[in-house]
């Protein structure tokens, strides 16, 4: 049962993260799409780049449509596009997501104010002059 969680995990971030970086590069400004529209795209890219990868690495010479060598070239697939995703600016745009998931999941802790102040008024007094 764990292992299919597993996989099913690992198939959605194989999905999500390719394509992520791929709409980085096609959109590497903060205001080219929202949230939502940049999920979207993310999904689709991911999935035309999992069909490419997996047509290059199921070439009947090779013989590598394996788990391993599938994940080793989206790995590479994906390093490569975060180098050109960096280079051209999408770096903005997951510092934002970051600092809105920070902000998302930050509770602000209640500030305590004592009623009764403990200062010692000897300390605030104004010096007396002779």
């Amino acid at each position: 049962m764990l292992d299919i969680i597993g996989y099913v995990v690992l198939g959605i971030f194989l999905l999500i993260v390719p394509g992520f970086l791929f709409s980085l590069v096609l959109y590497p400004k903060r205001g080219s799409l929202d949230f939502w529209a940049r999920i979207g795209v993310s999904l689709g890219l991911g999935l035309i780049i999992l069909i490419y990868v997996a047509y290059l690495i199921a070439r009947p010479e090779w013989k590598a449509l394996q788990l391993t060598p599938f994940l080793g070239v989206t790995a590479g697939v994906c390093v490569a596009l975060a180098i050109v995703a960096y280079i051209r600016g999408g770096a903005g745009v997951v510092l934002a997501y970051a600092r809105a998931v920070v902000r998302f999941f930050h509770k602000p802790k209640p500030h305590h104010h004592p009623a009764h102040p403990q200062h010692k008024h000897e300390e605030h007094a104004a010096p007396k002059h002779e």
